[in-house]
């Protein structure tokens, strides 16, 4: 009895260490860990560019799970940074992203036509400004560079995702936003394995009192997983990359999600200036 008492006091205490020890991190160890996650400083520093390649599947789950299939492309270099996929589907044949430093874009999929995703970093650009969508995927990962105080960063101790406990930090633009962000680190080795992105829209007032009660608030969710890390380079970078948006409100739900294979990956190639334009032919 007195070993079962010794060892349960024992297995309390070394729980109590490591919660201390998550309540005692500052977001500043969490990043710094993580950016060593992904690379020495001399090696993080030898890359001017980077492009990610491989195959990408979309899938339409709130319309009985319809599919396209395609190519995607992600670059990158110092600011700049682009997203590029081409699709089999006629109705949605790519979706392009880009900043070239000073502007951001997002591409027509149709005349005139953004698709939903496309509207949604459209209306929230920091997300391609300050290179928080693809995560280190990127040369100029929002972390990558912190010095300037483009965002207030703070810790939020820790969070079950998929099981694993991980560091949960929250993102809040130097100049504010209406969507709330919170970026997700493995608690054993502090790799970048999600991001998310919500924000709640307040219903709309109607012409009358009861229809206005008919109304009811919009909620958006966007996720951003990352997984199956390798070394590249002597850069330990996810393979597999994967999006859900979805959307729930007065006109129903909808989900589509964005599954990435990334197979093949380049450092320092001599990249066009139109690389990184997405409106560019």
């Amino acid at each position: 009895m007195k070993t079962f008492k010794l060892s349960a006091i024992f297995l309390l205490l070394a729980i109590f260490a490591v919660s201390a020890f998550a309540q005692k991190l500052k977001p500043e160890e969490v990043i710094a860990k993580h950016l060593e996650s992904i690379g020495t400083a001399e090696v993080r520093a030898s890359v001017k560019n980077q492009m990610a390649v491989g195959d990408v599947l979309v899938t339409f789950v709130s319309q009985k799970n319809q599919t396209a299939e395609g190519r995607i492309v992600m670059v990158s270099e110092g600011t700049k940074n682009f997203l590029g996929m081409n699709l089999n589907a006629a109705d949605y044949p790519l979706e392009k992203f880009s900043y070239d430093g000073k502007n951001a874009k997002v591409a027509y999929v149709r005349t005139n036509i953004r698709s939903v995703l496309g509207n949604f970093v459209k209306s929230n650009d920091l997300l391609l400004e300050e290179s928080l969508l693809g995560g280190t995927l990127s040369t100029s990962w929002a972390l990558a560079n912190t010095v300037g105080g483009k965002a207030k960063i703070s810790f939020d101790g820790l969070k079950k995702i998929d099981g694993k406990e991980a560091y949960m930090l929250t993102y809040s633009p130097k100049g504010g936003g209406d969507v709330d962000i919170k970026l997700y680190f493995d608690k054993e080795n502090f790799r970048h394995i999600r991001s998310e992105y919500k924000r709640t829209s307040s219903a709309a007032i109607g012409r009358t009192i009861d229809e206005s009660a008919r109304q009811s608030e919009t909620r958006l969710k966007v996720t951003e997983t990352f997984g199956d890390f390798k070394t590249e380079t002597g850069l330990t970078l996810p393979h597999s990359y994967s999006l859900n948006y979805s959307t729930t409100g007065q006109n129903g739900t909808t989900e589509i999600e964005w599954k990435f294979a990334l197979t093949q990956f380049m450092f320092n190639q001599s990249l066009d200036a139109k690389t990184f334009d997405a409106d560019a032919k």
